[in-house]
């Protein structure tokens, strides 16, 4: 099932720009290793980065519209706590998209997701 899913994500991504690729995936090496902790939703996961400096939110949008030419059919909300809170970063909305999500983002290389 796993293989299938990631044949599946590969095929449904829309990126063709070799420097946007290397972008993405540079994008994803950096953000992933900030990530505070992740929270396992029933049809989705939160990526929470303690950091909310401007840097940040500057990588946490450009991360968002790379995915989003890459995915378009995945769902993102960007939340800010009050006062320089933690920004986390929700992307799923059904079983199948949250499965997608945790191979993309190899979820599994961070610290076991908290369920809630």
């Amino acid at each position: 099932m796993e293989t299938d899913l990631k044949k599946k994500i590969a095929l449904a991504c829309k990126l063709t720009d070799h420097d946007q690729i290397k972008r993405m995936n540079e994008l994803h090496q950096t953000l992933f290793k900030k990530v505070a902790r992740a929270v396992e939703h029933p049809t989705s996961y939160e990526l929470i980065f303690n950091q909310s400096d401007n840097a940040m939110i500057a990588d946490l949008t450009e991360f968002i519209k790379f995915e989003r030419q890459c995915c378009p059919w995945l769902v993102f909300h960007l939340t800010f706590q009050p006062e320089e809170g933690p920004i986390s970063v929700g992307m799923g909305n059904s079983e199948e998209t949250k499965q997608m999500v945790y191979l993309d983002m190899e979820l599994d290389k961070l610290q076991q997701p908290v369920s809630k």
